[in-house]
């Protein structure tokens, strides 16, 4: 790979590693307070790992999943 889809990559992966964060966050406090604005921010969470799934995947594969 050239470095800049060694960048592209890393990029993916952090929005991967931001998406768990914000389910983990979003689910823990929608347990902790019963408050559903926090698994409004779980579930976005979960649509930011996916999308960033997809981006590494494409990085990495040259192509479309």
């Amino acid at each position: 790979m050239s470095d800049t889809n060694i960048i592209a990559a890393r990029r993916a992966l952090l929005l991967v590693f931001g998406g768990i964060a914000l389910t983990v966050l979003g689910s823990s406090l929608a347990t902790a307070t019963g408050r559903p604005v926090w698994r409004v921010v779980a579930v976005v969470g979960c649509f930011v790992q996916a999308a960033g799934w997809v981006l590494y995947a494409r990085r990495t594969r040259g192509g479309a999943v």
